[in-house]
């Protein structure tokens, strides 16, 4: 079985100290960065499939956490969580973290 090694990015880690003393949400997220650790890509949905950026939704809470499989280096960039709330946040979301990885791993369009 492959581990992935998994790198936070500043805004999930901003994200993180702001959940502070939410035991509840820190316990559920560490789980899920386990199940990112051990599964890697295959935890997730393909949402970008230029970039390998996957998206891995939970049911209850309503959550979606956002993260790039860099394949060469066997890594997980993780860039963020939110709260489901509509189809047009997730695309603009989607579309946000597409400029970020141009950005962070020096990709052309």
């Amino acid at each position: 079985m492959a581990n992935f090694q998994i790198i936070f990015d500043d805004f999930i880690l901003h994200q993180l100290k702001k959940e502070g003393n939410n035991k509840q949400k820190r316990e559920l997220l560490s789980k899920i960065f386990d199940n990112i650790e051990d599964k890697g890509p295959d935890a997730g949905k393909l949402v970008d499939s230029h970039l390998f950026i996957y998206e891995m939704k939970l049911k209850r809470p309503p959550l979606r956490l956002y993260f790039k499989h860099i394949k060469y280096s066997n890594q997980i960039y993780l860039f963020q969580y939110e709260m489901k709330t509509s189809e047009e946040k997730q695309k603009k979301t989607v579309h946000k973290l597409i400029e970020k990885a141009r950005n962070l791993f020096s990709l052309k369009p």
